[in-house]
């Protein structure tokens, strides 16, 4: 026997919403509908109520997006994406998901992200972190763009453009070689497992991209000076506790 997973659906409009739950009734032994909501702040007292398994959550919501819905649980359960984001932004939020599902909602594509539910969730236990850790489930792919919020819009940066990423206070930004910040909702530490092999922790505040290191200055025994080729010629100091990395990498 299937598991069945209580699911709640999160999306603004009714007939998306229609169609959605039209379309789950054709798997009465998989789902059982328990909910929907149309606005962030109700999505938010929903899932945390219910707690179900699973959640149709649309990208962008009244009042916040998709994404800032799920910071706000209070626990972490499995989620597809509904959409409307085209097939190269969305890439972005593969990652994140059981799947994404665009709209306008398919049947044969529905059926697709049942198997793919059921194939990554059995038999692991949800371990969901979303932005704040993005613990992922399955394993990294490789990417060549990293998406980055501008309001309420992603933007895509290719990886090659980016010189590196710092942690600030609460926050990440993400500096390009053109001499850009960027805001990235992403965590060192989780940026740290996805970003390809020539991006390197060089400290607990940054990932620089090997590939803009022009010179590397011995700062201290345990420290060294790296310094970009990007717009300022941005030096960094790496960390006591990644001086095996420096010299692994670099072959000081």
């Amino acid at each position: 026997m299937p598991k069945l997973y209580t699911t709640v659906i999160i999306e603004d409009e009714p007939p998306s919403r229609r169609l959605l739950k039209e379309l789950l009734a054709a798997y009465p032994s998989l789902i059982h509908l328990a909910g929907e909501a149309a606005d962030g702040a109700n999505a938010i007292t929903l899932i945390n109520t219910l707690r179900p398994d699973l959640v149709f959550l649309d990208i962008q919501l009244p009042g916040m997006l998709g994404l800032d819905v799920l910071k706000r649980l209070n626990y972490n359960p499995y989620v597809i994406f509904t959409t409307a984001y085209d097939e190269y932004a969305i890439d972005a939020f593969d990652a994140l998901s059981v799947d994404y599902l665009l709209k306008p909602l398919k049947e044969d594509r529905l059926a697709k992200a049942m198997i793919k539910l059921q194939t990554f969730t059995q038999p692991a236990t949800p371990e969901w972190k979303v932005l704040e850790s993005f613990g992922l489930p399955h394993p990294k792919k490789e990417s060549t763009t990293l998406s980055v919020k501008r309001g309420n819009k992603f933007t895509l940066v290719q990886l090659a453009d980016i010189a590196y990423f710092e942690a600030s206070d609460k926050y990440t930004f993400v500096h390009t070689a053109n001499g850009q910040k960027l805001f990235c909702d992403h965590m060192l530490a989780v940026l740290e497992e996805r970003l390809p092999p020539d991006f390197i922790r060089v400290q607990k505040s940054y990932i620089v991209n090997r590939q803009k290191i022009v010179e590397l200055h011995k700062y201290s025994n345990s420290r060294y000076t790296l310094i970009l080729n990007n717009r300022d010629f941005t030096r960094i100091v790496t960390g006591p506790s990644y001086l095996a990395v420096i010299k692994e990498v670099f072959e000081v």
